[in-house]
């Protein structure tokens, strides 16, 4: 078995120092999945506040060339870094997505607030919404 020495000048086996690094290595992860998850959760906060600006002025929730301008940037962003532009592209797919239903709940919820319109819910915060960020289409569904 082959060893070396640790910082306390002990012999330790290669696959205990092994271990040890991917341990680090996994905490060092932990903390960006953190990070991540935040900047996930203040992305939709600030989309929310956005939802709450279109149905004040009346401005359509679907901004088709904003979606444009938002995979072009991933795009650039991963070309210019080494990553999958297709990654990045669905990765913003799917972000642009639960923006849509958290944006389509909010108008949702404003009309029948306003208005007393009848909104279907699936449960406590969902509106049955199908929208693609691709081509903007929405349609709520009364099922």
């Amino acid at each position: 078995m082959n060893e070396s020495t640790g910082n306390n000048g002990q012999m330790v086996a290669e696959g205990d120092l092994g271990a040890r690094e991917l341990a680090d290595l996994r905490i060092e992860l932990d903390k960006i999945d953190n990070r991540l998850l935040e900047d996930v959760r203040d992305r939709i906060e600030v989309c929310t506040r956005v939802a709450y600006l279109k149905e004040r002025y009346g401005i359509p929730v679907m901004q088709p060339g904003r979606v444009g301008t938002v995979h072009d940037h991933a795009h650039r962003f991963a070309l210019e870094h080494g990553l999958s532009p297709q990654f990045l592209h669905d990765l913003y797919d799917l972000m642009i997505a639960e923006t849509c239903r958290v944006e389509d709940l909010i108008v949702a919820t404003e009309e029948l607030r306003t208005n007393g319109a009848p909104v279907q819910h699936t449960g406590t915060d969902r509106v049955l919404v199908r929208r693609t960020a691709a081509d903007g289409a929405c349609d709520i569904d009364a099922d």
